[in-house]
């Protein structure tokens, strides 16, 4: 039975793909109350609507061993990749003792230097806005 690591260390999200098909790429590290972990995976959470704070969450779980195992915190990672929601500004990664958020940023190949500093590409937009229109 599946259940969530102890603790998430270190969280990545970023745009892949291309502008047709573009891919929500997540990599999650984390604790492991155990060692021998296996299964380990990034599980999303389904909504029947888009959440409003335009944020994916999803569950760092893996499968704890069946025989005794030591009680050391264990490294474990996983990875997601799956298609970008138009709503989506980041991700939220759950452990059973803390949670990590990450804004998902693609920076524009063709950025142009003259633009302000503070423009940020809407990867659900797909282009540059302002960061007073977000």
């Amino acid at each position: 039975m599946s259940e969530l690591v102890r603790e998430i260390v270190e969280v990545a999200a970023m745009v892949g793909g291309d502008a047709d098909d573009p891919l929500l790429i997540v990599e999650a590290d984390g604790l492991a109350p155990t060692a021998g972990w296996t299964h380990v995976r990034l599980e999303p959470h389904v909504y029947i609507t888009p959440p409003d704070d335009g944020v994916q969450d999803f569950d760092l779980v893996g499968d704890r061993p069946a025989g005794s195992a030591a009680d050391a915190l264990a490294p474990v990672e996983a990875g997601w990749e799956g298609p970008l929601a138009d709503w989506l500004i980041g991700v939220r990664i759950h452990a059973a003792d803390n949670m990590v958020e990450e804004e998902v940023f693609e920076f524009d190949d063709d950025f142009d230097d003259d633009d302000d500093d503070d423009d940020a590409r809407d990867p659900a937009e797909g282009h540059v806005r302002d960061n007073e229109d977000a």
